[in-house]
């Protein structure tokens, strides 16, 4: 087996990831679990507010514990990278190494790459995000689509005054909600949202000053929260999704992850699957000696359920994002009835 990365080195990128009981359940039968738990924080409450800070509902974190026997973490996405990168055995992952093609006959695939070199294998399975080359030639349905919204994610250390007045969770207001949990080593992770164009966005002061723009008169700490984030810590990224597919794999050839079903952030369900769909696999391939059948067996299994977390995450994202003031009125006292 090898492991075919773009980047040229691994560095420590992105911002905080929350790991669902499912992801979690996933995560210990691989023996990983313990130190993904010790590395990031468990997390003992997931409300949801309005901007004002009025509860709009129960906190759902201990039922989902419970239904799963499993916790939500909350972990740095760099901390688990180092996690998973010790489980591979020694020399699995080749660095730099940048899909331009795949192709494949009756006795395996050939992987083209960008220096000219190649990989060839049994089978391949394209984990390669919401741009994969794989996908393209797999499916070849051009680009994802942009969804309206913008995320911005960011991680700060916390004081004493402010760790004590911290409420994990999210909070919705018109067109764009705010979510912060905590992370390990006195630290806090959160992300926001928003209805706005589709871009590249500004410098990390722009986009600091952007944020703080939108949230200003939100509840407290949220204003002080962003206010201590340095600007190179914010993470800005536009959120797009696809239309789920139905098969995932063609002869040798599958998909995993965002290569598969990019969803939008608003379940936090993202990582979650791509971790649950890396099990499928796991399975599938163990079970036979043909390729071909085990990736049908293993998209079979997992497209339908991608596909309904794909079209729950829209709805809860529209949800979310109301704008008009009656809708936004109508949604709170709906779910504070809830």
């Amino acid at each position: 087996m090898v492991v075919l990365e773009q980047a040229a080195e691994l560095r420590e990128v992105g911002a905080g990831v929350l790991l669902w009981p499912n992801a979690m359940r996933v995560l210990r039968r691989l023996e990983v679990g313990a130190a993904v738990e010790e590395a990031g924080a468990v997390a003992a409450d997931a409300a949801l507010r309005s901007s004002g800070g009025t509860p709009l509902g129960a906190d759902l974190a201990e039922k989902v514990v419970a239904r799963f026997d499993a916790p939500l973490v909350v972990v740095h996405r760099g901390l688990l990278q180092t996690i998973l990168l010790a489980a591979l055995d020694q020399h699995v992952l080749r660095l730099g190494a940048e899909c331009v093609g795949v192709v494949q006959d009756a006795v395996g695939v050939t992987v083209r790459l960008a220096d000219g070199s190649t990989e060839q294998g049994d089978l391949v399975v394209g984990a390669d995000g919401l741009h994969s080359q794989v996908r393209a030639a797999l499916v070849g349905d051009g680009p994802p689509r942009y969804s309206g919204y913008t995320a911005w994610r960011g991680i700060v250390p916390l004081d004493r005054s402010l760790a004590d007045r911290l409420r994990p969770g999210e909070s919705w207001g018109r067109g764009c909600l705010f979510g912060v949990a905590r992370l390990g080593g006195n630290q806090a992770y959160w992300w926001a949202s928003a209805r706005t164009g589709e871009g590249a966005g500004g410098s990390p002061a722009e986009e600091k000053a952007t944020v703080e723009r939108r949230f200003a008169v939100w509840h407290d700490p949220i204003p002080e929260l962003i206010d201590a984030t340095l600007e190179q810590a914010i993470v800005r990224s536009c959120q797009y999704d696809r239309p789920p597919l139905r098969r995932w794999s063609a002869g040798r050839v599958g998909l995993l992850g965002d290569a598969a079903h990019p969803m939008l952030a608003s379940l936090g369900q993202g990582a979650c699957q791509a971790i649950e769909d890396a099990a499928a696999l796991g399975d599938a391939v163990g079970a036979g000696s043909d390729v071909s059948v085990a990736l049908q067996a293993y998209g079979a299994r997992r497209a339908p359920h991608a596909a309904a977390v794909i079209r729950r995450s829209r709805r809860v994202a529209r949800l979310a994002h109301l704008r008009h003031p009656l809708a936004v009125a109508a949604r709170d006292a709906f779910l504070r009835l809830r």
